[in-house]
């Protein structure tokens, strides 16, 4: 049996930053990194690697104090990005380093509703005050941006701080310095459960049936990290709940790429946004999708590739119906039960959780990375501690908010999907229909005191029948937890 001082479980942005940052806080740690070689359905490879501290926001983001406290992670994250690439690249070769390609370009058009103009005015005021510098451009001179018509953007914001990295590129970057560090060991598997004794951790199993001993372990393993909870129900229900954010990405290449900035919208659709971004070798990526589900997605689906190609052809550029198709990529992103990460010590001695980060694990991987490491090396950490993983789930919504809230997110999503109606006197009557909906689920699931936020209705939508039943026996089960 390997025996090891720490053993960090996950092998995508957060759990390769962690690795590296402890071995730089004390480089005599013997360190394990386990994670399947090939990353299937892992959020890291497959993202756009905006780093969107600004981009991000949204109404609701700026109206509680959790909000507040993740725009003041990825506040600091974002002032942490160059000088922790700058060290990175100082242990790799030229053609391995990874390079921040700076400036956004945040955008809204009319596709989608008003969910996006309350969203482009909370970036606005983010920006404003953090004293982020900014600038307003004319909409319909934006690099990159040749729309059709009926998508010409409104308001176009510069935001030259921001922009984007090569997710893959990053990912092989820290593979790579890991392996060529002296105490570090990459395994190639899955952890399936934890060894607890007398309430402290003292092993790693793997799927394979291989043990690793340690009385330390990080599981940084993103949505895979709730299937090892769930092998100790005691601890499980004690914390946030953990489902997939399923989220298709494409790659085209193009003979001559027009975009020279990250482009994006505002948070819609219960969606992160319509988003391109240039690539190395004449290559742009795009992204826009967020399906809820309670298991991940391996493989993107017909509905999600002639729903993005339909998006970028119409809203960013038609000219790219002549590029070639390079690569159709799916991910999952971390999100709990309340939207909020997961990132701290557990009543586990010797157990800690970095995970649930939903959209921001990879921007804040610079960050967290260095926190927990700090924190596990018994050094104060970067950040407060906000989000504990033991934890009740935190409401961020009132009832009638989160209402409101879906409404214009289900409003958003028919818009963007080309809905047809009459023009005249369905404006009440289509909002009406989903309202009704809403209300419905909501009353099924007969919950006020933990209010399920509107991104994870979806899932009660897509199985009724068995969804209410889960979240009510779930809110149960924490009730007792907490008791």
């Amino acid at each position: 049996m390997n025996t090891y001082d720490i053993v960090v479980a996950g092998n995508g942005a957060l759990g390769l930053a962690t690795a590296r940052a402890l071995s730089l806080q004390d480089p005599e740690l013997r360190i394990a990194v386990v994670g399947p070689a090939g990353r299937p359905g892992g959020a890291s490879v497959a993202a756009g690697a905006m780093l969107g501290c600004y981009g991000e926001v949204t109404a609701p983001l700026l109206r509680t104090a959790p909000g507040r406290a993740k725009l003041a992670k990825g506040m600091l994250a974002a002032r942490l990005w160059p000088t922790w690439l700058e060290e990175l690249n100082s242990t790799l070769p030229s053609h391995e380093q990874v390079h921040i390609h700076p400036g956004t370009i945040v955008f809204s058009n009319a596709k989608s509703g008003t969910i996006e103009d309350e969203n482009y005015a909370a970036i606005q005021q983010a920006v404003k005050e953090g004293g982020e510098p900014c600038e307003e451009l004319e909409p319909n001179q934006v690099p990159g941006l040749n729309p059709a018509e009926d998508c010409r953007p409104k308001r176009a914001l510069f935001l030259p701080r921001e922009g984007s990295v090569d997710a893959s590129r990053l990912v092989r970057a820290l593979t790579l310095v890991l392996e060529q560090t002296p105490k570090v060991s990459l395994v190639d598997g899955t952890v399936k459960t934890l060894d607890i004794h007398g309430g402290r951790v003292t092993g790693v199993r793997l799927e394979d049936g291989r043990t690793i001993a340690t009385p330390r372990a990080v599981l940084a393993m993103g949505v895979g990290t709730q299937a090892v909870l769930d092998e100790h129900p005691d601890l499980a229900r004690r914390i946030p709940r953990i489902f997939c954010g399923g989220g298709t990405s494409l790659l085209l290449q193009a003979a001559k790429p027009s975009l020279q900035h990250v482009v994006r919208t505002p948070n819609r659709a219960f969606a992160c946004g319509l988003h391109g971004l240039p690539r190395a070798g004449n290559q742009l990526y795009f992204g826009a999708t967020n399906i809820l589900s309670a298991r991940p997605m391996l493989r993107t689906t017909p509905a999600d590739m002639f729903f993005l190609l339909e998006c970028v052809l119409e809203q960013i550029d038609q000219d790219l119906c002549a590029a070639q198709l390079v690569a159709w990529q799916a991910g999952n992103r971390p999100v709990t039960v309340d939207t909020c990460p997961l990132i701290g010590p557990t009543s586990v001695d010797g157990l800690w959780l970095l995970t649930g980060t939903y959209r921001d694990g990879l921007f804040l991987s610079p960050l967290l990375g260095q926190h927990l490491a700090r924190r596990l090396c018994g050094q104060p950490g970067l950040v407060h501690d906000d989000f504990l993983p033991e934890r009740k789930p935190i409401t961020l919504y009132t009832l009638k908010e989160a209402c409101s809230e879906a409404l214009k997110h289900y409003l958003a999503m028919g818009w963007e999907h080309g809905i047809r109606l009459p023009k005249v006197g369905w404006h009440r009557a289509f909002p009406r229909f989903y309202q009704q909906m809403l209300d419905s689920l909501y009353e099924a699931l007969g919950e006020e005191e933990f209010v399920l936020p509107p991104e994870l209705l979806a899932i009660v939508d897509s199985n009724r029948a068995a969804m209410v039943p889960f979240f009510r026996n779930y809110y149960a089960e924490v009730r007792k937890a907490w008791a």
